[in-house]
Formats: structure tokens, C-alpha cells, sequence
């Protein structure tokens, strides 16, 4: 929760380079338990992806992308260095938004190519699959499951600008839920909920520029008037990979489930510990 820092978009790249690495490491767990309880999964990959690859577990649905592994690889050490290499400043926080806009942009494109390969589309819509489990970190699992009008399951961490506490309508009052990256906690001083006040602003504002390439094709495969963030209101069950032993207490839906620790495969016991007792 503390970085010491007052922009929380500096925090963006730590999604971002997790996302192709930790985050399909965790869903993996998931897809499997659901292969072993009788559910057949089928798991649509970009051909550029660095971990998913065909297994006994599961189905692979391999489609194109218009960018290369290497352009993929450059864009993401361009993220990570700008957040890890560089010391946090004012100036950063407009570098790293860049980064993170050209990171989207690329993956938006990919999910254009996704979704204008008519056969592949008409072949999974044939299917009549039953529900949708992505990552709404990145849109293309969010508008299949829009478009073949299935549910669509959440599995995630947390979204850059917590939009997905504002999608679904958290109720999360600056004076007393600190935001990401503020460096306040849940009882905070007067000049602290100023600042928080100010971050929150500053969040919406950003929230617009980040998602700018999402609602585009939000608006273009779906309906007019419909941002990134009405899309996945619509979300059925939200698995989010924390919990409040981690995080600030702050009200959730009925919808949002904790499911922190299911990517701790090995549960290590508790060592045995021996107190002193005073008399």
C-alpha cells in the first residue's frame, strides 16, 4: 500500500510485467482444477505468448497477432525500465503513462486481429461455451463474452486506477479508503485526506487517458456510448487475488470473492514457536 510516492500510475508497470508471467501462473491453477472436475476449457492464445503453451489439461486456440515477439518483448523492458530504473518524479509519472498506453495499444491491436478472424470467431461461437474467465486487465476477454453473450468471470489482482472497485460500484469515499499509492492508511489526518482527495482526482483524470485505446474498441465492436468501464460492470463473479490481510478494509459487493493464496501451491506449516511468560 506504501510506495512514498504521490502518483499512483508509477505503480502501473508492476501489473504490467506480471501480467504475462504471474497472472497465467495463477489462472493456470484454476483452469486445471476446472479440467479435473469434468469441464472442458479452452484457452484462446496470441501467437506471441511467452508461457501458454498446449497441454494435456486443456484445449489451445493459437490466433495471429499483428506484432512479433521481439516488438512485444521491446515494449515490456520499455515498461519496466521506466518503473524500476528510474527514480520516481513528477516527470516519470507522465513517461510511465506513455509506456503503459503504447503496451495497451499493441495488445488492443491484437485483439482486433482476434476478433476480425471470422473463422476462429465463428468456430468458438459453434461451441456454446458456458462462461468466459479472463483477465479484465486487457479487453478482449470482456467483449467475447459480451458478443457471444456468456458470463463473464474476472480473475485479477486489482486494475490501474482501481477501476474495477468504480465498475462495480464500490462505494470508496476519499476521506476514509486511502488510494493506491498515496502512503496514507484508513485513519488519516486532515491534510492527508487533502491529499487523498487530490490523488482521487488525478485518478479520474488519468483513468481516461489509460483506457482511452480500450473504450475505442469497446464503442467499435459493441455499442456506441459504451466505455471499457460499462463493459465489464456487467461482470458476473470477480475473483480478486488478495485479500484484506493485504489490503485496507473497504466495502465490496456480494459479486467480488477473495481468493488470495491460490497461487501458494506448497502451504508450508507454521514453525513451532516458544513464548516467554511473565509472572
Amino acid at each position: 500500500m506504501s510506495s512514498g510516492v504521490w502518483f499512483p500510475s508509477l505503480g502501473l508497470a508492476a501489473w504490467l510485467c506480471c501480467l504475462n508471467l504471474v497472472h497465467w501462473l495463477s489462472m493456470k491453477i484454476l483452469v486445471k482444477e476446472l479440467t479435473h472436475r469434468g469441464h472442458e476449457v479452452v484457452v484462446l492464445v496470441p501467437e506471441t505468448s511467452l508461457l501458454i503453451h498446449g497441454s494435456e489439461d486443456y484445449k489451445t486456440e493459437i490466433y495471429q497477432v499483428p506484432y512479433t515477439k521481439a516488438d512485444q518483448d521491446k515494449n515490456i523492458r520499455q515498461l519496466g525500465n521506466g518503473a524500476f530504473l528510474t527514480p520516481p518524479g513528477f516527470q516519470d509519472l507522465f513517461f510511465n503513462v506513455q509506456r503503459f498506453i503504447d503496451f495497451t495499444l499493441i495488445k488492443v491491436k491484437g485483439c482486433e486481429s482476434l476478433l476480425n478472424n471470422q473463422p476462429l470467431m465463428s468456430r468458438l461461437r459453434g461451441k456454446g461455451f458456458d462462461l468466459m474467465l479472463t483477465d479484465p486487465f486487457l479487453p478482449c476477454g470482456s467483449i467475447l463474452a459480451h458478443l457471444f453473450s456468456i458470463p463473464a468471470v474476472y480473475f485479477l489482482r486489482g486494475l490501474p486506477c482501481e477501476l474495477d472497485m468504480k465498475a462495480n460500484q464500490c462505494p470508496s469515499p476519499p476521506s476514509y479508503v486511502p488510494v493506491f499509492y498515496s502512503d496514507n492508511t484508513d485513519v488519516m489526518s486532515f491534510p492527508q485526506r487533502v491529499k487523498n482527495m487530490v490523488m482521487s482526482i488525478m485518478n479520474s483524470y488519468l483513468c481516461k487517458i489509460i483506457y482511452a485505446h480500450f473504450d475505442d474498441l469497446t464503442i467499435k465492436y459493441i455499442r456506441d456510448n459504451m466505455t471499457y468501464r460499462d463493459l465489464i460492470s456487467h461482470g458476473a463473479i470477480w475473483l480478486v487475488r488478495t485479500d484484506f490481510a493485504l489490503e485496507w478494509p473497504r466495502p465490496l459487493m456480494p459479486n467480488m470473492v477473495f481468493i488470495g493464496g491460490i497461487n501458494c501451491a506448497k502451504k508450508a506449516p507454521l514453525q513451532a514457536v516458544r513464548l516467554a511468560r511473565c509472572s
